[in-house]
């Protein structure tokens, strides 16, 4: 039943997503005076029909539930020629235009009322049917940064800003602070918590960089040169023994003009042995020393702190056991853990999420703001949605990304099932189906976009090159045959992803029990 409930879901997500898209092309046809043949909800056979009287418009719903389109007049040429710009949404007007007579319907002269084709989209000047054309995945965007805006009204938003960083994290030696604000990664913007995750997702070098804005003013640039010895146990076992990590991390901080006064800031040292101890000391170019010790001391386990005033002068400080290490709050639900409890998982925790490659920050989350502020971090967010569009598709063709990280109808269907059928509450599960709704309605204004024939970019690509050729337009037969063969190929990568979908979906099952 949940995969039945899973597959309405997701057909009305991209029902709606076409809709609106299509609604987005009708607008501005109508703003710029082109007819509108016929406007269509769902696709196949017509359940309902209604002709406009004042336009000669005709509304309809079909009986397949998928999409929708938008038939302008002049998409199809001149004595039955094939669509003007290759359109996949186009439909046989003449077909229209009959049944419309056969129902008893006067027709009304709604773009040719002159003879001349006043409201053919094809004899318009380049910018109106370029201005229609963009209409569509401008719909697209502003629905994803509606959607994003009613979520984080009533969650809140994230911000690049820093809310807390960990006292036994390299960071700490560099000197981020809650309240600073990290503008950039290796050298690449970050406008949300989003584009971080990507980056630091795809690569993790040796030597990285963040660009950050103090709370109290400037900026600077922490630089971590990092190495690391891993020592694998790949015996018998090697699930009670998995082996050891040593992570040595020099740090730097460059300020100043140009941020080009380097200056060693300190180090950081880490061991983790088995799961069963983690060593990590932090030292400061002052001298100053502070080390953690996760794990069994003295026939207690627990995590230990030793500090120095000044290590330097060899005059180390007292080593005390820390308590209460896991003290969520009363209402929170979350259950206390022992200090036992809490070593365990964060020894485990360290070498199963690679913690030694991390930094030990995080950013602030569910902030709370005025309404112009959460149109403000929705656009934000919606452009890091469209940024990772475009840096998922480039790790895809340098190979960063393998074809498996692509995923079609299929795939999102497994995912809203995935929503549908977690224990959690019904407004969790909501939210969750809105973001994703988001996220493929900034995809799709993105991929639209792209100068292929058969989709909005590619019919822009060859009003480009009528401007090109000063003004003379594309064969219509021509632009014809290359949007079929685009579409050809279009429907084979549309197989192979969701071929693709079917083998995860199997894996996952199989993994899953």
């Amino acid at each position: 039943m949940s995969v039945v409930i899973s597959i309405l879901i997701m057909i009305l997500i991209l029902s709606l997503l076409t809709v609106v898209h299509e609604w987005g092309h009708f607008i501005a046809a109508r703003i710029f005076k082109v007819k509108v043949n016929e406007f269509s909800i769902f696709m196949g056979p017509k359940l309902f029909q209604r002709r406009m009287k004042k336009t000669g418009m005709l509304f309809s719903i079909r009986a397949l539930p998928f999409g929708g389109y938008c038939a302008l007049e002049g998409e199809i040429g001149e004595d039955g020629e094939a669509p003007e710009s290759g359109d996949s949404d186009s439909v046989d007007k003449a077909g229209d235009d009959a049944e419309a007579k056969a129902d008893g319907e006067a027709k009304p002269d709604g773009g040719k009322a002159d003879g001349k084709g006043d409201g053919d989209f094809f004899r318009k000047p380049w910018y109106v049917r370029a201005c229609i054309l963009v209409a569509g995945v401008t719909m697209n965007y502003l629905l994803a940064v509606l959607i994003v805006a009613i979520i984080f009204a009533f969650n809140g938003y994230d911000t690049r800003k820093v809310s807390m960083v960990s006292a036994d994290a390299a960071m700490t030696v560099a000197g981020l602070e809650a309240g600073d604000e990290v503008l950039a990664y290796n050298g690449q913007s970050i406008t949300t918590p989003v584009d971080y995750s990507l980056y630091n997702y795809i690569a993790q070098p040796d030597t990285t960089s963040f660009t950050v804005r103090k709370k109290r003013g400037g900026k600077v640039r922490y630089e971590f040169e990092r190495h690391f010895d891993i020592d694998a146990n790949e015996g018998a076992d090697k699930e009670e023994n998995p082996g050891t990590v040593t992570a040595d991390v020099d740090i730097y901080v460059c300020s100043g003009k140009g941020l080009k006064n380097r200056e060693k800031a300190g180090s950081y040292h880490s061991y983790w042995d088995n799961n069963r101890a983690l060593t990590i000391v932090l030292t400061w170019e002052s001298g100053a020393r502070i080390e953690y010790f996760y794990g069994v001391r003295d026939g207690v386990k627990g995590l230990f702190v030793t500090t120095w005033d000044d290590y330097a002068e060899g005059t180390p400080g007292v080593t005390e056991q820390r308590t209460d290490l896991h003290d969520p709050d009363p209402d929170s639900g979350i259950q206390k853990l022992s200090d036992e409890e809490y070593v365990d998982a964060f020894i485990a925790s360290y070498a199963a999420s690679e913690s030694y490659a991390r930094y030990g920050f995080s950013y602030t989350y569910s902030e709370r703001g005025n309404f112009f502020t959460v149109i403000g971090n929705s656009v934000l967010y919606v452009h890091s949605l469209i940024k990772s569009v475009f840096l998922s598709l480039w790790y895809l063709i340098t190979g960063k990304l393998g074809l498996g990280a692509l995923s079609g109808p299929i795939g999102i269907t497994n995912i809203v099932n995935s929503v549908v059928t977690v224990s959690a509450p019904v407004s969790g599960k909501f939210f969750a189906l809105l973001e994703m709704t988001a996220l493929i309605s900034a995809n799709l204004a993105v991929i639209n976009l792209f100068p292929i024939p058969g989709l909005d970019g590619g019919k822009l690509l060859f009003i480009l090159i009528e401007l090109i050729r000063g003004g003379k337009k594309v064969s219509p037969k021509v632009e014809t045959v290359i949007s079929m063969i685009c579409f050809g190929l279009l429907i084979l990568l549309a197989v192979i992803i969701a071929g693709n979908d079917i083998v995860n979906i199997v894996k996952g099952n199989a993994l899953g029990g």
